[in-house]
């Protein structure tokens, strides 16, 4: 796990991204809506980026797993999500 000095809160940051991809997952395929479920997809990575900032002020090294994880998730959804919708300005299929 994470220091044990590590606050509850950044904890539940760096787990965000889960929660923007199901959510994108959501708008894109219930919803129909491609904009916003990139635009959760992108919101999803203002958590990490708050731990890191927050950690690197205070001179702490964060656990590989806590940023492997929360940003590979991300990535791969993406990969995912372009494939079945297609990247922005595209359409569906790439063409």
């Amino acid at each position: 796990m994470t220091d044990p000095g590590t606050p509850q809160a950044l904890r539940h940051l760096w787990a965000s991204p889960a929660l923007f991809a199901l959510g994108a997952f959501v708008a894109f395929d219930a919803v129909g809506s491609p904009e916003a479920g990139r635009a959760l997809m992108a919101g999803g990575l203002s958590g990490p980026v708050v731990v890191l900032r927050w950690q690197t002020v205070r001179r702490e090294r964060p656990e590989t797993a806590f940023v492997v994880v929360p940003l590979a998730l991300p990535a791969l959804m993406t990969v995912l999500f372009a494939m079945d919708e297609g990247l922005p300005g595209t359409g569906a299929g790439g063409s």
